[in-house]
């Protein structure tokens, strides 16, 4: 069971820190958004200040647009003081005011609610208000920004202060000296401070500083800044021997079918993520490059890595030739779905719990899968995994109907007789966030007077609903499967998953028919066919462990973060009751 346990773990991990980046689809979609909130809350936080406490029609008239003047002005303000950190631009500094005035704003309403409730006539709400924003505007200087504690610190405090005499008549001002509006409010700040310290340590000693990688994550995911996630990645990686087989259709052109015992990842074009199109390239744009049976951890963690990878597929030795294939042979489980075609010694194995949907297939399913080949006489077994449809971690139910699939589709292999056979290729662009820069293509085999396709996108995986589309689209030829290179090149999508998998934002049918069109120009481009199975090992880089150190250094930071906004809450309950 040890293997099974420790493959979990590292898709946990990965899971985790994908839900943890959900948090950031908070965030305003764009810099418009961002100053329309800002302006917004800063409008009730000058208001209601005005109408409950300060009293004065002609001083709103007047207060009102120059304290919406200057709050607009002040974030460019911001922006300069905040330059030379790793993360400064504009339109994140306008997310932090959005949201730093948005908690002014709910503190001066609360405020206006507790004086109700309590008989109160306290103005201790607006300048807490106005020391608790500056407080969230330390956690973010520091965390996303890169600002040095005692950098934000300054910072933090110029923008609320300048805005608090814009809006406030200069005969109020005195308001600002309130003992326990700045007691409570100077607590806000400190505690801002004092978590900004630990949660950057929080990762330690394995992520030395949890701020400085998420500076790095930020520069990659948003601006596609990739040298210091890849430098950090890198640093941390291992090197392992790692294998490429390569089935190779000789027939009018070249055709490949690719399968790199290596992920795409991590994300973005960080790294390997970009790999499937790589190799697409390497084998002249007449390639299928399909998803291994690997996890995370054997992602590529620099593209001068990928590089030296794929210059390495020079080397490739030839395992197996020959000039016939069998018929291929399909079989279902429960909700698996097997499908294998054999050339000559060697077998392509393709495996699927579409349309119910699972993450990667598990390494053990391979091995054993190996085992099993090797006894039935098959001296080579490319086992893919389709990822053709979302879904999570694999059950042991299903574990086993994919195994016991897999095994009765290579026992109806056995000894089946193998023809001469014909084979053709056909791509397409597709204009769509959901694919990456290979598109869509087809190849298709026929043999014993049938013609099959094994059809492929460019795509991190396929929603579930849209292989069965597909299969029944084409009319041409039979499609065996529906398979994706899950190449990560797409992934920066403000989604759950943080990407597009390929038929999610409509357009199915179109997908569906484009599939068809190709097959057909497949089928049109078959000639007569001869093949080899080469194979390469090769020495590179890959992530390891590193998700799990990610992984734990973000569960302690959140739970820390909890911590705080709970005590946080408490001081806050604490003023309203008590100011």
């Amino acid at each position: 069971m040890k293997a099974p346990m420790l493959a979990e773990k590292k898709q946990d991990d990965v899971s985790n820190i994908h839900r943890r980046w959900s948090f950031a689809r908070l965030t305003p979609s764009t810099l418009r958004s961002s100053y329309a909130m800002t302006l917004a809350c800063a409008a009730v936080v000058i208001a209601v200040s005005h109408i409950f406490h300060l009293q004065s029609g002609v001083a709103l008239a007047v207060n009102l647009p120059v304290g919406l003047a200057a709050i607009a002005g002040l974030t460019l303000l911001d922006f300069v003081m905040l330059r030379g950190t790793p993360v400064n631009k504009l339109n994140k500094v306008v997310h932090v005011s959005s949201f730093a005035s948005l908690l002014w704003a709910l503190t001066v309403l609360v405020g206006i609610l507790a004086n109700a409730l309590f008989g109160k006539d306290s103005t201790d709400y607006i300048v807490a208000g106005m020391l608790l924003a500056a407080g969230l505007r330390v956690g973010i200087f520091t965390s996303v920004f890169g600002a040095s504690i005692a950098r934000a610190l300054a910072i933090c405090l110029v923008q609320p202060l300048l805005f608090f005499f814009a809006f406030v008549p200069a005969q109020s001002y005195g308001i600002l000296a309130s003992p326990v509006g700045l007691s409570f409010g100077a607590f806000f700040v400190a505690l801002a401070a004092t978590w900004a310290v630990m949660a950057d340590r929080a990762g330690r000693p394995q992520v030395p500083s949890t701020f400085r990688l998420l500076q790095a994550f930020l520069s990659a995911w948003t601006e596609n800044k990739i040298g210091g996630m890849e430098a950090y990645f890198e640093s941390k990686a291992k090197t392992e021997q790692v294998s490429t087989n390569v089935l190779r259709l000789y027939a009018k052109k070249e055709i490949a079918i690719v399968l790199p015992d290596v992920h795409p990842g991590p994300f973005g074009m960080v790294g390997g993520s970009n790999l499937p199109h790589a190799l697409y390239e390497k084998f002249a744009k007449r390639a299928l490059v399909m998803h291994s049976v690997s996890d995370h951890s054997l992602n590529i963690p620099s593209t001068k890595e990928v590089e030296r990878y794929v210059a390495g597929l020079d080397r490739l030795a030839p395992v197996d030739s020959g000039g016939v294939c069998s018929e291929p042979v399909q079989r279902r489980q429960g909700d698996a779905t097997a499908t294998a075609i054999a050339f000559g010694k060697s077998a392509v194995l393709m495996l699927s719990l579409a349309p119910k949907g699972m993450d990667d297939v598990p390494q053990n399913i391979k091995d054993d899968l190996d085992m099993h080949a090797q006894r039935l006489g098959f001296e080579n077994l490319m086992v893919v995994d389709c990822h053709n449809a979302m879904g999570g971690h694999i059950c042991d139910a299903d574990r086993t109907d994919l195994l016991s699939a897999a095994v009765e589709c290579l026992d109806s292999m056995k000894g089946k007789e193998q023809h001469e056979f014909a084979a053709g290729y056909a791509g397409m662009s597709l204009d769509s966030p959901e694919l990456g820069q290979a598109g869509i293509a087809a190849v298709v085999i026929s043999v014993y007077g049938k013609s099959y396709a094994i059809a492929w996108a460019d795509s991190n995986n396929m929603e579930n609903s849209l292989r069965d589309r597909i299969i029944a689209a084409v009319k041409e030829v039979e499609v065996l499967e529906v398979c994706t290179s899950d190449t990560h090149a797409t992934s920066g999508k403000r989604t759950k998953e943080g990407y597009f998998s390929l038929g999610s934002t409509g357009g199915q049918d179109e997908i569906a028919n484009a599939y068809a069109t190709i097959c057909k120009a497949a089928l049109q481009d078959a000639g007569a066919c001869r093949f080899d199975l080469a194979s390469a090992m090769s020495e590179v880089k890959v992530m390891g462990a590193q998700f799990g150190d990610y992984s734990s250094a973000l569960d302690r930071s959140m739970k820390m973060t909890t911590a705080f906004v709970g005590v946080t809450f408490a001081a806050f309950v604490a003023m309203q009751v008590l100011a």
